[in-house]
Parts: structure tokens; sequence; C-alpha cells
């Protein structure tokens, strides 16, 4: 599927450097967007930056703490005025130390929440006047652990759904604007995930892979990026305030 309709407008997606982030930013930049790269590590921004180039694509890296609001609104800027107007927020990047539930004490909880939820606010608020003006696009990255509340990633899990209730406040507020805001919720291999699945025994990876229709795991450019580009597109003007799970199927993960 083509989007002619994205050629030339502006995404910015934390997380960057890797992963999710990296595989999305190269699925905008194939379809002619120009991609504002975030993340806190500069080395790693400016491979995906090569990689988006080399694919055809216009990129910018910018490092940039989310937690630091000031950060946040100085790199938005800079964004409005190398690139354009911003179209499309991809809130991606968060921080955490997973530990079951009864582990979690308030350096934990707020490492996790200030990335998280206070990032993501921050980047909403700061892209919200170029978005007022123009309409746009957000897409929140939620969580399958969360939705199914996996204690042993406590922290991880509250934050992930406070971010849908983020998602559902300013969907709500915002549509009139012409701005649509949904949660992602993505299951694919990336090194967050991976830290997770080392810990798991063999017979638990197997069950996970049972539980999954489409006997894979998910691709971060492809499936991923392929939902955020929809979204982003004329054909998701039309979906907000939505959950939207890529996880080939998984059971249980859709609550």
């Amino acid at each position: 599927m083509t989007h002619d309709d994205l050629a030339g407008k502006v995404a910015i997606v934390t997380g960057a450097g890797q992963g999710i982030g990296a595989g999305v930013a190269l699925a905008l930049a194939k379809a002619g967007m120009k991609v504002a790269l975030f993340g806190r590590t500069l080395s790693a921004l400016e491979d995906t930056a090569r990689q988006v180039e080399a694919a055809g694509g216009t990129a910018l890296a910018l490092t940039c703490d989310i937690t630091d609001r000031a950060a946040v609104n100085s790199a938005v800027a800079c964004v409005g005025e190398r690139l354009g107007p911003v179209w499309l927020l991809v809130n991606n990047a968060i921080t955490t130390d997973n530990r079951p539930l009864e582990e979690v004490d308030d350096a934990n909880l707020d490492l996790v929440m200030r990335s998280g939820i206070y990032g993501a606010l921050y980047l909403m608020q700061a892209c919200f006047p170029m978005m007022k003006e123009h309409g746009g696009r957000i897409a929140n990255f939620g969580s399958g652990a969360a939705t199914m509340g996996l204690p042993e990633v406590g922290a991880y899990a509250i934050v992930k759904e406070g971010v849908r209730g983020l998602t559902k406040t300013a969907a709500t507020g915002w549509g009139k604007y012409g701005i649509t805001v949904n949660t992602v919720c993505p299951m694919v291999a990336t090194p967050l995930f991976n830290i997770w699945w080392d810990q798991r025994t063999e017979g638990e990876k197997a069950a996970h892979m049972d539980a999954i229709p489409l006997r894979r795991m998910g691709d971060s450019e492809e499936d991923v990026g392929g939902l955020i580009l929809f979204l982003a597109s004329k054909g998701g003007s039309y979906v907000t305030s939505r959950t939207l799970h890529v996880d080939g199927g998984r059971w249980g993960y859709d609550r």
C-alpha cells in the first residue's frame, strides 16, 4: 500500500536509536516523510539517520532528554524550524527497571513515570500548537504486558496503562482540531523485550509462541511501522482513542 498523502510531512519518533523506534522511522521515511529522530545517544540516532538517508529519506537526529520539559520544547521547536510543522508524533521511548510489583519503590516508579508519562505529555504539549493549526496524528506506545497486568514488570505495567489514559484524554479533547490519538501495543523482538525473554524458561518461551496464532514475532519496520503509517495516513483519519495491538493475535493481550 502506498501512502502518497504522507510525502513531505514531518514525523517525530522518540527512542529512535534502536528497536521499534528505528524500525518505525525507516517505515515512515520510505513513505516519503521527513523524520526527526529523538533519543539520548547521538551515535545511535546517527546510525538510524544513515539508514533513513540510504533509503532515500530525510532525517534529523536530535539528542533530547524527554523527561526535561525545556529540552523537549527546544527540540520540537528545532524540528518545526528545520523540517516544518509536525504532523505525526510517535511516543515510543521509555526507561524502565523491571521489578515485581512488591519490590516497586518510589525511585523505581519515578524512573519509569518520568519517561513514560511526563515525557509523552511534554512532547504532546510541545507539538500541540502546530497540530492545532494543521491537524495531526499521535501514536503513544502502550504494552500488552500492561493490558494483561503482568506483575513481574510492576512499574512498567502501571505506567503503560497510564499512557492509555493519556491517549483517551487527548483524543477526546483534541479531536475537534483534527488530531487523532491512539495507543499502539507492539509485541516484537526489541532490546527491552529480549531482556524479559532471556529470563524465561524454554517451556515459557514455547508457550509464548504457541499463544501467537501467526506463529512468529512481529517486525518493527514492517508490522509496527505499517500500522503507524496507516494511522498517519488519510485511511486512519477516523480512528482515534483506540488501543491497537500488533501482536499476531496473541491471546490474553487485548483487554
